[in-house]
């Protein structure tokens, strides 16, 4: 019998899901009518209308130019999170840099009269106000400025042994901040350097410093692979941490390399920054 238009046919097929249907169902007029399929010509005409609108244009797409397009899109947003990434990483330097720039100079740290001297009978580091007062006290000077956490021999060795090292490893192990946070920094330092603990904890310190002062700056030098120039001009990343977070960094150590009288991989200006007053071989006469 006829059906009402609009109502869902019930031959064999028409409960197949959405799209192109399969040849067996494109009957021709002809193999329609002629068919064992109870139809009427009605329903056979609509059938092959159904059907035949619910091809492609053109047919059905070849699959070739849907992995092209998909191919394109996925350019296009990588594109988009590259250039995005980018406009981020260039802002954030520039706002960094101008901080730096505003910030006061940190020769003062390196050109202090003030020594860390060490007091040989108790096995401790006592901060005198010049060489003169150590030398009357009887104490050889470990490093210029005042003693902090690293002003031991243990640490200061460390600096001496690692001086064309130890920077490669500091900045490896500050890469650790960016999943592990702190305690990642601090478990590098200790299994990859030694440091003692309360020293350890101002390197650590210190990076975190950078991860939040500097970390668009030291980003893009990574990226771009700028180095540091040998006539002591530093590179912006090395700048930004020497004066947004060596303040902080120093009156936590007390001692480092310059302080200590050791010339390290970094070039700067040893005539201004390395401590002369140093009274090498100092830790020969501890017990």
């Amino acid at each position: 019998g006829r059906r009402k238009l609009g109502t869902q046919p019930s031959w064999p097929g028409a409960d197949l899901p959405p799209g192109p249907p399969p040849p067996f169902l494109l009957p021709s007029s002809s193999s329609c009518f002629s068919s064992s399929l109870p139809l009427s010509s009605s329903d056979c005409r609509m059938l092959q209308l159904e059907l035949e609108s619910s091809v492609p244009e053109g047919g059905p797409k070849a699959p070739k130019r849907t992995y092209l397009r998909r191919g394109i899109n996925v350019v296009k947003i990588v594109g988009v999170i590259v250039i995005l990434f980018t406009t981020v990483l260039l802002i954030g330097s520039a706002v960094e840099m101008k901080n730096v720039h505003n910030a006061p100079s940190t020769l003062y740290f390196y050109q202090t009269p003030k020594v860390c001297g060490v007091d040989m009978s108790a096995n401790s580091v006592v901060t005198y106000a010049n060489t003169s007062e150590s030398a009357k006290a009887g104490s050889p000077v470990a490093h210029c400025g005042e003693c902090g956490h690293c002003s031991n021999y243990n640490d200061i060795n460390i600096y001496n042994v690692t001086k064309n090292t130890l920077t490669k490893t500091s900045t490896k192990c500050a890469t650790k901040a960016f999943l592990g946070g702190a305690s990642a920094v601090e478990e590098c330092f200790d299994k990859d350097v030694g440091f003692t603990s309360d020293c350890n904890k101002c390197w650590t310190d210190n990076v975190m410093c950078d991860m939040k002062s500097c970390v668009f700056t030291c980003l893009k030098m990574i990226l771009t692979g700028q180095r540091n120039n040998p006539n002591g001009e530093l590179n912006d990343c090395l700048l930004c941490d020497e004066k947004l977070c060596g303040p902080a960094f120093i009156s936590c150590s007390g001692a480092n390399r310059r302080r200590s009288g050791i010339i390290s991989d970094i070039g700067r200006d040893d005539e201004a920054e390395v401590c002369k007053d140093v009274d090498l071989g100092w830790w020969n006469g501890l017990s």
